[in-house]
């Protein structure tokens, strides 16, 4: 299978079939070294099963040995010469030295190769297929296009392999042939299929280098075999390409290593600056008496382009040859010579090329390119600032420095989400230093490392540890680690750590109005959510976040008490920055956020998409933590569809993962969403049991008061009011400390549930009084469906009705498809007859899974697949996989069938 390649090989199919008639063509495909031309041969070998077909390859040393390709290619029928016109039988074989000629004649050659191959396509139809064109010799081209312009009347294909030509092209005249029959030109991969074949080649390739092997490899497909082969899990920073394998420089040097010295001196300036700037280059040029007619020979040759102040190789892969093809004392002169070019004009790129020209460590190119670093991370450059940090560490000149530079390398891998990056960078880093800060910086950096593998009291731990050692020292690092650390201990389920990490904050020495104090606060106050004890609500509003890491925990807090709104508000804030920003450690955990608040909100479908794109972005980066809580609210939301494959699916991975790493906490929705799968269907006693082994989520959260409130219901229907009457009571004993503002409207819905009927009416109207829960549509509605199914078994059939309407409405405008079942047949059991059994998820749009809709909703509007990507952040590939697996539920086959469906998108 040909990734990205189907308009080309449509025409050489078309080709084939049309020999099959009896009709003869003829074909060039032009394109560079590496494009896929051998590729498109073999698929006309192929398609052309049941024909004869004759294949031949020009070999660069006999391009000057006259009919040795054609010699090659008619070899097998040789024998056959005989059956020629003498004259042409005669100059055929003393073109091939068969036997003693005066001096071939190239007409009578070439009408001699016709004649043969017409006589051999009168008993199967021929295909020719000649590879490698450009290394033809000029007197076999001249028979073999002397004869493919003339094969319309006879079965017989000729296809040609050759490398693009150009104007300026200073090579061999053999090297151009065929310039008169029909021609394709075969360009580089789309982005998709480009994609999808490094994907499928190279699948451990690190996520942070697949973009850089793109854009180097200009959907070239041998380049995207190549490189990864010599990138590994190396990360080439700076203004340096690519390296590239032997084999691809080999391809790409031919045309550079005819040049004169001078010019390809000046290919390698031009490869070495890297962006493009004419001045600049021309500038370390004159510094290194490259005269400018060096330029103009390049662009004659083809492999730049110059315009009005700049120059760029006309591929990625020209630069990386010529840069790669130089000597290192010859890069080093030139990155020397743009490193004096830019001094004082442009400090990132200068540090870059200082420390390229470096031989061994330079402390001045080291401290340049620790600001640049800096700079970088101002600017939320995070990557940029791992590259400029790591090599600056190896420029340093004594260990502390490259110690502290190493440390400061792997906070920025943790921010841009390389984690097995930032392990190695800590453990170098802890070889070279005894520094107490140094040291704490790579306690919070491993403690970030363990909680994302799943493992929150190792975390808490090493994080606590590391805290420790700088309280007195400096205390706002080590407030900000034991804020941290609390969190860690609390989803370890490990008061005791958190204690330790509370004990130890209360002891730091921080000025009352210090800006920390709000997050030392909201750790003491999450501290007591765990422990049980009632915190104060107006923690949860007195902070002001300003950096990713302080939205972060504070949208995590406003989730747990269930202020929804304003969690949405700071994760949408935090998403936009994180994506903005390239920090992609953060990016996952942002949009869980947004998810969870979402969900909150009754807007389902979007938090499935949003949690389905972090789900991605999680498993790319390792942040197995994160993905476990995304699974389990994934669970619970396809629990509301009455999806069971899914919901199944996914609360099964996140209860595994949780029991292997001793965080019961990350299984806690996982474990709800299954009893909320089963209470939906009917399966009341399963449900119960679910809720009765179910991890109790912490005291006073949102999460606490609404599975508690699912888990009355299923001891109710399970025959247990016994236990249904405890939970509720253990509800109402804490009212006054519940967090989320809902929690009272939920309270008293329980009490409705068990309350004798004199006294449930009561209950359910205070639930449904104005402004209780009106911004939880899910809630609500779950409230309207019990009073409504109430009202029915109380014969109050009309008055019911209302209520299951009011709920039916607010299910369906929230995806809650299995609930708007459920309440379809209560009102169907109170005479409504207006209400069909057509179940939602009968539509064609129901079909889908929310991010398989969200693509279709896309490439409706007709972006393209890397537009969606984008967007969604995924991959191309993932997109049109998505898109793939729509196609067949929506009833079509192709993208031009969507646009025109009929569909409420």
């Amino acid at each position: 299978m040909l990734l990205g390649r189907d308009p080309e090989l449509g025409v050489i199919d078309r080709l084939v079939d049309e020999v099959r008639a009896s009709t003869g063509r003829a074909l060039v495909l032009r394109g560079e070294p590496g494009i896929g031309k051998s590729a498109l041969l073999d698929h006309a070998r192929r398609a052309g099963r049941g024909m004869r077909v004759l294949r031949v390859a020009g070999v660069e040393g006999e391009a000057e040995l006259p009919y040795s390709a054609l010699h090659l290619l008619l070899r097998s029928v040789i024998d056959r010469i005989g059956v020629l016109p003498e004259p042409q039988a005669a100059a055929l074989r003393g073109a091939f030295g068969m036997e003693p000629a005066a001096g071939a004649d190239r007409f009578l050659v070439g009408l001699a190769t016709l004649t043969l191959l017409s006589e051999l396509a009168t008993e199967l139809p021929l295909l020719c297929l000649v590879d490698e064109g450009h290394w033809i010799d000029t007197a076999s081209a001249d028979a073999l296009r002397f004869a493919g312009r003339r094969l319309e009347h006879d079965p017989v294909g000729l296809i040609v392999a050759t490398r693009e030509h150009r104007e300026h092209d200073r090579s061999p005249d053999h090297a151009r042939p065929f310039t008169d029959l029909p021609v394709m030109e075969l360009a580089g991969l789309p982005h998709d299929a480009a994609t999808a074949l490094l994907a499928q080649e190279a699948p451990e390739l690190p996520a942070r280098l697949r973009d850089r092997v793109l854009a180097a490899a200009g959907g070239n497909p041998l380049a995207l075999l190549e490189l990864p082969k010599t990138v590994g899990d190396e990360d080439p920073s700076g203004t340096d390409p690519l390296p590239i394998s032997e084999r691809l420089q080999h391809a790409f040097t031919g045309q550079i290593d005819r040049l004169e010295e001078t010019t390809r001196r000046l290919l390698v300036i031009v490869a070495a600056e890297g962006t493009g700037e004419l001045g600049t280059v021309m500038r370390a040029a004159d510094l290194l008496g490259v005269p400018t007619t060096a330029l103009a020979e390049a662009e004659q040759a083809g492999l730049i382009v110059v315009t009005a102040g700049s120059v760029r190789f006309r591929h990625p892969l020209v630069r990386t040859a010529a840069y790669q093809g130089a000597l290192f004392t010859q890069r080093q002169a030139v990155h020397q010579a743009l490193a004096e070019t830019m001094e004082g004009s442009d400090p990132h790129r200068w540090a870059w090329h200082l420390a390229a020209a470096a031989f061994g460590p330079d402390e001045r190119a080291a401290a340049a390119l620790e600001r640049t670093a800096e700079s970088s991370v101002r600017r939320d450059g995070q990557a940029a600032a791992v590259a400029a940090y790591e090599r600056a560490a190896q420029l340093s000149q004594d260990g502390a420095a490259q110690s502290r530079r190493l440390s400061a390398a792997a906070v920025a891998a943790i921010e841009a989400g390389q984690f097995q990056r930032a392990e190695g960078l800590c453990d170098a880093a802890e070889r070279l230093t005894g520094e107490p800060l140094v040291l704490a910086r790579l306690a919070n950096t491993r403690g970030r490392l363990e909680f994302e593998r799943g493992s929150p009291r190792v975390a808490a731990r090493l994080t606590i540890d590391g805290a420790a050692k700088i309280a007195v020292e400096a205390p706002e690092d080590a407030a900000g680690m034991l804020v941290v650390a609390t969190y860690y201990a609390g989803h370890g389920v490990d008061l005791p750590l958190a204690s330790e990490a509370v004990a130890i904050l209360d002891t730091l020495d921080l000025p009352a109005d210090h800006d920390f104090q709000p997050y030392m606060s909201q750790a003491r106050g999450f501290h007591k959510i765990i422990t049980g004890e009632a915190a104060d609500h107006a923690m949860f509003f007195a902070l002001r976040p300003t950096s990713v890491w302080e939205q972060t925990w504070t949208a995590r807090v406003l989730n747990v008490a269930g202020h929804a709104s304003a969690a949405l508000e700071m994760s949408m804030a935090m998403v936009a920055e994180t994506r903005a920003a390239g920090l992609i450690g953060h990016l996952a955990n942002a949009l869980f956020h947004q998810a969870c608040a979402q969900a909150l909100l009754g807007r389902h479908q979007a938090a499935a998409e949003s949690a389905e794109q972090a789900l991605t972005i999680a498993a790319d980066t390792g942040q197995g933590s994160v993905a476990t809580y995304l699974r389990g609210l994934l669970a619970w939301l396809a629990a509301l569809d009455g999806d069971d494959q899914r919901c199944v699916a996914y609360a099964d991975e996140a209860i595994r993962y949780a029991d292997d790493h001793r965080a019961p906490p990350s299984a806690a929705d996982a474990t709800w969403a299954l009893a909320l799968l089963d209470l939906g269907h009917g399966r009341y006693e399963s449900a119960l049991s679910r809720m009765e082994n179910r991890w109790r989520s912490w005291l006073y959260s949102t999460a606490w008061a609404r599975s508690t409130a699912d888990h009355v219901e299923a001891a109710l229907r399970a025959g247990e009011p016994g236990i249904a009457a405890r939970l509720v009571g253990e509800l109402e004993a804490d009212i006054g400390q519940h967090l989320d503002p809902c929690g009272p409207s939920i309270v008293a819905r329980c009490r409705a549930l068990v309350s004798p009927a004199e006294e449930a009416e009561h209950h359910f109207t205070t639930a449904l009084k104005p402004g209780a829960c009106e911004d939880r549509p899910f809630e609500r509605a779950r409230t309207l469906l019990a009073y409504g199914e109430w009202l029915r078994r109380e014969h109050r059939k009309t008055e019911a009705r209302v209520q299951l309407r009011a709920a039916l409405e607010l299910f369906q405008r929230t995806g809650a498809k299995l609930w708007a079942s459920r309440a379809q047949a209560e009102l169907r059991a109170t005479g409504d007859r207006s209400v069909t059994r057509a179940p939602a998820e009968s539509s064609l749009i129901g079909r889908l899974t929310p991010q398989e809709l969200q693509v279709v909703r896309l490439a409706a509007t007709g972006a393209t697949n890397r537009d969606i990507g984008a967007q969604m952040f995924l991959s191309p590939r993932t997109v049109a996989q998505h898109l793939y697996r729509a196609f067949p539920k929506l009833g079509i086959t192709t993208r031009t069938e969507l646009a025109a469906l009929d569909l409420d998108l």
